[in-house]
């Protein structure tokens, strides 16, 4: 039986592409993950308190330390954003919420905060948003366990 010779071409072709995969998942953030855990629009039902909430929980295990970023729909003018950090393993980890506008704007950042036992930073806005937002947490390095960041956005 005659033996096969595969082209040096082709050869060539899987190997960078072989390579190409294996840099994607080497560059892959790891398994933190966003959500829009409640949507309150109160705007339709009385018009004389036309309040919304959106409340948003990042989930975090022990090695994870990457931007995670979740984007939502959003009509209206944030009032309040709301950061409540955990108490983590490693005491110097700090975290960071941006809010970019539906043009990739940053309309806020609130700089690095430090974690603490059940912490809660509150920031007053006036920003009138259309469209869908991005909210994103950073943090800092890894926070050593699994843990939960969430942020609450309050508007009219």
């Amino acid at each position: 039986m005659a033996k096969k010779d595969i082209p040096k071409k082709k050869v060539i072709l899987t190997f960078l592409a072989c390579v190409a995969i294996a840099g994607l998942l080497l560059a892959a953030t790891g398994d933190e993950s966003a959500t829009l855990t409640t949507s309150l629009d109160k705007r339709v039902l009385n018009v004389n308190y036309p309040v919304w909430e959106r409340v948003i929980t990042w989930t975090y295990d022990s090695d994870d330390e990457g931007l995670e970023t979740i984007s939502i729909p959003l009509n209206g003018i944030v009032l309040k954003a709301i950061l409540t950090l955990p108490d983590t393993v490693t005491d110097t980890t700090t975290s960071q919420l941006l809010i970019k506008d539906n043009g990739g704007n940053t309309i806020f950042d609130s700089g690095e905060q430090s974690e603490g036992e059940g912490v809660t930073y509150t920031f007053s806005l006036f920003e009138p948003l259309s469209g869908t937002i991005d909210l994103s947490i950073e943090p800092s390095a890894a926070y050593g366990s699994e843990e939960s960041i969430v942020v609450t956005l309050r508007g009219i």
